[in-house]
């Protein structure tokens, strides 16, 4: 296979399986309540509705946390990294785990004390970059919105590795980190895609940080 023709099969791989309507489900990995019926909630889900009816007194939470800090490449026993599509230019490189656009390439991190946090930091391909989370909640009680977040606009991109061989260095204007965070309801275990608006559209995860709860206070 030629340059020419490869540079084809990346371009039409990496914009042509998008999804065409974000009306439509597109590959959530983790897509709804395994209790689900449509049209029905589950008694978990009711209660917001439930407590509010019957004037139920409430009390504030109180509870340590502590961080868990990850590293690229990630080789931790509880961390999955999936790259994405070979031969779109996913790899692991000196700047980090550089991934597929979601949802084929993630990271998968699970805890075993509930995740209520998770920072990212890392840089995109290209400016304009985003990072999407999913993530399995201790208890499923969110029917309508599922545990899902997204932050769009983050500046800061590495350069391009053929700009770097020529001879381009970070002294370039856009060159920088991005940092996203994500709060979030007791969870135990959350999913990490990213990508961006370019003609290059991945995210390159550097490092990730995830807040637990260790006790109460």
């Amino acid at each position: 296979m030629d340059e020419k023709e490869r540079n084809r099969q990346v371009i039409d791989i990496t914009y042509n399986s998008a999804p065409s309507s974000f009306n439509v489900a597109w590959g959530w990995r983790i897509p709804q309540n395994p209790e689900r019926i449509p049209g029905q909630w589950t008694e978990a889900e009711l209660e917001v509705t439930r407590m509010a009816q019957a004037n139920t007194p409430q009390e504030r939470e109180v509870f340590r946390t502590k961080t868990y800090a990850y590293w690229a490449p990630f080789n931790y026993p509880n961390v999955e990294v999936e790259l994405g599509r070979p031969g779109t230019g996913v790899e692991f490189n000196p700047d980090g785990a550089e991934i597929d656009i979601y949802p084929y390439g993630a990271i998968t991190i699970a805890e075993d004390e509930p995740i209520l946090a998770v920072t990212v930091i890392g840089s995109g391909c290209a400016n304009q970059a985003y990072l999407y989370l999913e993530a399995e909640p201790l208890e499923w009680k969110y029917p309508r919105t599922a545990v899902r977040m997204h932050k769009s606009g983050l500046w800061g991109c590495h350069l391009r590795g053929d700009a770097w061989f020529a001879g381009m260095t970070e002294f370039w204007n856009d060159a920088g980190l991005s940092s996203a965070r994500f709060d979030l309801p007791p969870c135990k275990k959350v999913i990490l895609g990213g990508g961006g608006l370019g003609a290059d559209p991945h995210y390159c995860f550097r490092i990730i940080r995830v807040e637990v709860q260790d006790g109460e206070a």
